[in-house]
């Protein structure tokens, strides 16, 4: 018992040790007038090495006003090592009261109304990646339960939702007030976590 009970410990330690996770660090202070700061990061090397599922964290400061944003893409030509609109696969977060979500050059928008628009908010975004590749609809939640967000398509995910396809992250924030913003991305290998009491 005791043999089986260690080595179930061992791959629970290998598993959570593949992990891959960037805490991206706080924004500098806002050099413009409208309070717009931004800043990229280069997603860590090894992100895809068995990925399962792709995590992503935001927590800040809420206001009926500001916007707290993160893009996902690829830095493509020239390498600079920032994300462009132009290159964001995907953008997610919060803009004056409502959670949104929008594709490639924020051309397109899929909106979800907050129930709570002050205070300490807090979204979680989870896409799932197949044995075979494929990636089935993606869950949304924050501090008040599941977002839904208007017109995602709900069927396989389009390739702007892919989380193999990224190599940069940038995170925006605008508004008066600091957003105090904490985010973290998380590529979760294959496998299953036992837990023994």
């Amino acid at each position: 018992m005791k043999r089986t009970a260690y080595a179930t410990l061992a791959a629970a330690a290998t598993l959570a040790a593949s992990a891959v996770t960037l805490d991206v660090p706080r924004l500098p202070e806002p050099p413009f007038a409208d309070r717009e700061t931004s800043a990229s990061h280069a997603l860590p090397a090894g992100r895809t090495n068995g990925l399962r599922t792709f995590r992503l964290e935001m927590t800040f400061e809420a206001t009926p006003s500001n916007n707290v944003q993160v893009s996902l893409g690829r830095d493509a030509a020239p390498a600079d090592g920032a994300l462009d609109a132009g290159e964001a696969d995907v953008t997610v977060g919060w803009d004056r009261g409502e959670w949104f979500i929008a594709p490639r050059g924020l051309r397109t928008r899929h909106a979800a109304p907050a129930v709570s628009s002050n205070g300490l908010q807090k979204l979680t975004a989870i896409i799932r990646v197949t044995a075979a590749g494929g990636c089935p609809p993606p869950s949304f939640a924050d501090r008040d339960g599941a977002v839904a967000f208007a017109g995602l398509p709900a069927g396989p995910l389009p390739g702007w939702l892919r989380p193999d396809t990224w190599d940069t992250l940038r995170v925006t924030a605008r508004g008066h007030a600091g957003a105090n913003e904490t985010v973290r991305a998380r590529f979760l290998p294959d496998g299953a976590l036992l837990e023994l009491k």
